[in-house]
């Protein structure tokens, strides 16, 4: 037979060539993409007399992943995955993604990967170059357990298909009532107990509770302990707040459920299942169909992942909130739409602004600067990447920057070298510092400072980029969700299938008392805002922007692939009906400045009752933000140019606002001028510091 795999760009699969003829159509052990091409051989498949006859090296048509038993003695099989796939990855990802093979489902998310089935345990590699694989027997019996050492797989790695607002409580309330039902009818079938945490976030009291581990564990990691000093203040500090009203601080119950079936005929063995364990549905409250629940889809008529929430007017807002999570065992979703969404609600009614942002300290003053932006855009390297201690090339390039300076300053004259590096010994620890990295709660004082108040105990982060990552992996444990194999993204054929950490959705678990970064969560002044965006077609790399012009930039809310999140923010409920409105980008600036003048119709998508709730609770934070704005120099952070000039800008903004005066429009070419000038530094075309050598970096 011919073999014609072609793709429309004309990659050809060149291991096609060397198949033998009667495995062609063994689909166990040819496994084919949408397109017909052979993405993974069994290597049982391969002609290697006809490789020696042509006088093809074998290593230059793919990689080997050889897979042995649990206990090492016994190769179960051995696989070739060919080397066009970091083409493919780049010009065809979508007729690839999807693919089953014996090894697991390969996924397109920035690049194709491979996320290794339940029981694939990632060794590492042989003298060869092959990837060392484990059929690890404890992993198929728990198909959370992930390829490497301490990860969990999810069965969700993303948003959840439905965000579900109720905009009536009396539909809000049966959403919760056959939560509760579900919960008694999973204890019965599963024979455990609901699952229960407490904890505290922003000083806020929460409950999570399901059926879930994975998501029992995270939120514990994740967040305060209840008991936490740290909290405890700022808990008292709200109950204060909050007492001015007229009322108790709100509490929050986050339910989540997993498992709940998703079509009729599911539902139905389900059914059997607690019939046989002595209960029954009706009395626990179930429906008799499950086309009548609350949390049926009558879309895809079946029951997705999903978020069910009551959108409350502010004026509405109980002392009691509940969110629904439901068959999505993600923990950034349980984060954000369980967690971080009601915050702001809650933290809207005394006029604090809850903010999908960073903070770090970047000047020597030891004073604040906040990270505003979208997932993507760079909060985290913002406050991370001079925090991290050891790639010491990044403190040594702070410190030599500052020497500069104090060699500079008028107090310096006269000073040995001996005195400048002392002085350089008690500035050093109180600059670089990450504070936190994705949501803090901003705060106006009586003074009129602004502060940042913190949100999370432990970061959860992206794996990918987070500085000093191979250190942590060296001497810690952290929890990674979702760690998935290279097949193809990195454009490097020496890393296929082995687990990079550079897959877009995975993400780690990091205990700050690790301590590898400088880190400290404390709450701290603010006096820099910076609004990140990664957007080539930006002539800047950085402006200042007034109050006004700030507001505008956050009600776009652009993202770094072009799409619009209301605040940079896709998790309160109010950006979640925006943006299933379509409402975003200009038409939400034009909607909402309607909407100032009494006309809500636009905003509420024709509906002038939704349209005013929507405006009342995006109202209250355009307006602290714009007070924040004017009273703190603001920012836009073109992250475009690359990473290590990106950070540059960072701090230089922070340390020395007077760099630009007013900032109004600096160019690429402006920033590395005044670099060079005042510090020596040196770009090369992605960004990065070239002044610095190879030999630095690695010291």
């Amino acid at each position: 037979m011919k073999s014609v795999m072609k793709a429309s760009d004309q990659t050809q699969i060149a291991l096609e060539r060397f198949l033998k003829k009667e495995d062609w159509q063994n689909q166990e052990r040819i496994f084919r993409d949408k397109k017909q091409r052979a993405i993974m051989v069994d290597e049982r498949a391969i002609d290697f007399d006809r490789l020696v006859r042509d006088g093809k090296p074998f290593i230059s048509l793919g990689k080997r992943l050889r897979l042995y038993s649990s206990d090492m003695k016994q190769e179960l099989a051995s696989y070739v995955i060919p080397s066009e796939l970091t083409i493919l990855s780049k010009t065809d990802p979508a007729n690839v993604a999807g693919t089953i093979t014996p090894l697991g489902q390969v996924v397109s998310d920035h690049g194709l990967w491979l996320k290794y089935a339940p029981g694939i345990e990632e060794v590492g590699e042989n003298d060869r170059g092959d990837v060392i694989l484990r059929k690890n027997d404890n992993g198929l019996a728990d198909p959370t357990i992930g390829p490497v050492i301490n990860s969990a797989n999810t069965v969700i790695a993303g948003r959840a298909k439905r965000l579900v607002t109720r905009l009536d409580l009396e539909s809000h309330e049966r959403d919760r009532a056959e939560a509760e039902s579900w919960l008694r009818a999973f204890q019965a079938v599963d024979k455990t107990k609901t699952l229960r945490s407490l904890f505290k976030c922003a000083g806020i009291d929460y409950e999570h509770r399901g059926n879930v581990p994975y998501l029992y564990k995270t939120t514990q990691l994740n967040f305060f302990d209840i008991d936490d000093k740290e909290m405890g203040k700022t808990a008292a500090e709200l109950a204060r707040r909050f007492g001015k009203l007229g009322r108790p601080v709100p509490r929050v119950t986050v339910i989540s459920l997993m498992n709940v079936p998703k079509d009729e005929r599911a539902y139905t063995a389900f059914l059997r299942k607690l019939r046989s364990a002595g209960k029954d549905p009706r009395k626990l409250g179930l429906p008799a169909k499950l086309s009548q629940s609350q949390f049926f889809d009558p879309e895809s008529q079946s029951v997705v992942s999903s978020n069910f929430v009551y959108f409350a007017p502010l004026s509405k807002l109980g002392d009691q909130i509940t969110i629904i999570t439901v068959n999505t065992d993600y923990h950034g979703e349980v984060k954000s739409r369980g967690v971080l969404s009601p915050l702001m609600a809650i933290m809207s009614l005394v006029s604090i602004i809850s903010a999908h942002a960073g903070a770090a300290v970047l000047n020597k003053n030891g004073l604040a600067t906040t990270f505003t932006g979208p997932t993507g855009t760079g909060k985290t390297t913002a406050g991370a990447f001079w925090a991290e201690k050891n790639e010491k090339y990044r403190r040594n390039e702070l410190r030599r920057r500052y020497e500069i300076d104090l060699r500079r300053s008028p107090e310096a004259r006269g000073l040995s070298d001996e005195a400048i590096n002392r002085e350089l010994d008690k500035i050093m620890p109180r600059v670089g510092i990450l504070c936190q990295e994705d949501w803090i709660e901003i705060v106006k004082t009586g003074e009129g400072e602004w502060f940042f108040w913190p949100t999370e105990k432990a970061m959860y982060a992206r794996t990918g980029g987070f500085p000093g990552l191979r250190f942590i992996l060296s001497e810690n444990q952290p929890l990674l969700e979702n760690a998935t194999a290279d097949f193809g993204s990195s454009g490097n054929t020496e890393r296929l299938g082995r687990v990079t950490h550079d897959y877009f959705p995975e993400r780690l678990f990091y205990d700050p008392s690790w301590n590898h970064l400088l880190y400290d969560r404390r709450p701290r002044r603010i006096t820099a805002n910076v609004f990140l965006e990664r957007n080539p077609a930006l002539d800047f790399c950085v402006k200042r922007v007034s109050a006004k012009e700030a507001i505008n930039w956050l009600l776009a809310g652009r993202t770094p692939d072009g799409k619009m999140e209301p605040l940079y923010n896709a998790y309160p409920d109010f950006s979640g009906l925006l943006m299933q409105f379509g409402i975003v980008g200009e038409k939400l600036v034009e909607a909402y400045e309607a909407a100032k003048q009494g006309d809500f119709a636009a905003i509420g998508n024709g509906d002038p009752a939704i349209g005013e709730a929507i405006f009342d609770k995006l109202d209250i934070q355009v307006k602290l933000w714009t007070e924040n704005c004017s009273d703190i120099p603001t920012y836009i952070v073109n992250g475009a140019p690359g990473l290590e000039i990106t950070q540059d800008i960072n701090w230089l903004l922070s340390e020395h606002p007077e760099a630009f005066g007013d900032w109004a429009h600096v160019t690429v070419e402006d920033f590395k001028r005044y670099m060079n000038q005042q510090y020596g530094v040196s770009y090369g075309p992605r960004g990065q510091w070239t002044h610095i050598s190879e030999a630095e970096r690695r010291a």
